[in-house]
Parts: C-alpha cells; sequence; structure tokens
C-alpha cells in the first residue's frame, strides 16, 4: 500500500516552494527521525537538519509517481546519503539562502510540535529497517557476478552451501569460504555507514 498526493509532489519538484514547504511540513518527523540518529557527532543540530532537508528536496525532485512506494519510503536514501556526505565532506557544504530559510521555517514549527514525538520515532523506526533493506540490497549489487549469484542462492532462495556448490560447478568448503568473506566485508561496510 502506498499514498501519495501526486499534483503536490508534481508541483513541489517543478520548482513550486510553496508545495515544497508542505510536503516538507508533512514529512518534518521523518527528517528529524533521521537527523537524530547523527546527534552527538560534532555537528550542529540546525545544520544536519537543513542537510538533511536538501536530501529530502532532492528524493522530491527524483520521485517518479509509478514508483510503488509513498514518498517517505524513497526519500529515506537521500536523507541519510546527503547527511553521509556532509559528514564525510567534514561539513564543507554550501546551502544556499533559500534552503536555510525554508529549514529554518520549518525547524521553528516543528519544534511548536513535540506532542508528535512518539509518532515521530516509530515513522523513524519503520524506515531504518527500510534503510538496512536497501543498505544491503546495494551492497549486494556492487558483488561481482559470482558473489552475486552465491549471496542470492544462500540467503534469497535459501539453497544450502552444498546446493549452491552444485549449482556453481565448485565445492561446498569454496562456498563456505567465499560466503564467510562476502559478509565479513558486508559487515566492514556496514560499521563504516554508521
Amino acid at each position: 500500500m502506498y499514498e501519495n498526493d501526486n499534483t503536490l509532489l508534481e508541483e513541489a519538484a517543478s520548482g513550486n516552494s510553496e508545495k515544497m514547504e508542505i510536503l516538507i511540513n508533512k514529512n518534518t518527523g521523518l527528517i528529524w527521525g533521521i537527523v537524530k540518529k547523527f546527534i552527538g557527532k560534532g555537528y550542529e543540530t540546525d545544520d544536519l537538519y537543513q542537510i538533511a532537508c536538501m536530501g529530502f528536496i532532492k528524493a522530491i525532485k527524483r520521485f517518479d509517481k509509478s514508483y510503488k512506494v509513498k514518498l517517505s519510503t524513497y526519500a529515506v536514501p537521500y536523507i541519510l546519503g546527503e547527511i553521509k556526505k556532509f559528514i564525510r565532506d567534514d561539513g564543507i557544504i554550501k546551502i544556499s539562502r533559500s534552503i536555510k530559510e525554508l529549514g529554518f521555517k520549518v525547524l521553528m514549527e516543528s519544534i511548536n510540535e513535540e506532542s508528535n514525538e512518539r509518532k515521530i520515532f516509530s515513522e523513524f523506526d519503520e524506515q531504518t529497517k527500510i534503510v538496512e533493506k536497501i543498505t544491503i540490497e546495494e551492497l549486494v549489487e556492487n558483488l561481482n557476478t559470482r558473489d552475486k549469484e552465491i549471496i542470492k542462492l544462500r540467503f534469497y532462495k535459501e539453497k544450502t552451501q552444498r546446493q549452491v556448490g552444485e549449482i556453481l560447478g565448485i565445492s561446498q568448503v569454496q562456498v563456505s569460504r567465499i560466503e564467510k568473506r562476502i559478509l565479513s566485508e558486508f559487515k566492514e561496510k556496514l560499521k563504516a555507514e554508521v
């Protein structure tokens, strides 16, 4: 099930700042939920919120109404990506005045709506699970052909190591070693993402 106001999305994506502001206001809980994950890492909360809004705006501009997902689900990787890029680049991002003003306006409105705190956290938990799934799928897609096939057979099609070995013409021991290496690489990459 997915729900999107396509007219609002289209108008916001085409540059209507009033519609963009409405969408940001509707998704303030989601944006704040993601920002809170990065609080205490040496960056101003307001800066992180504005960067998160930039990620959300990118998602709006790239969203296709034919996607069978909610905008909020689609936007999570963009918001996370923008914040991580900001942190990776040590905060060296120039934010346009209009985005700063929009971010500040939305920030002030969200401060006045603290009663939504419980909803914010439950929505964030749901989005975190989606992000983890998306991240793992991206890691799988970046594997070489053989490694990708092993992971798909083992974890998506639930084949045993012996069955995978028979399908790929390699031994069960080789499958075990390759699988162990891939999972170890995934673990390191996921640690680096946090």
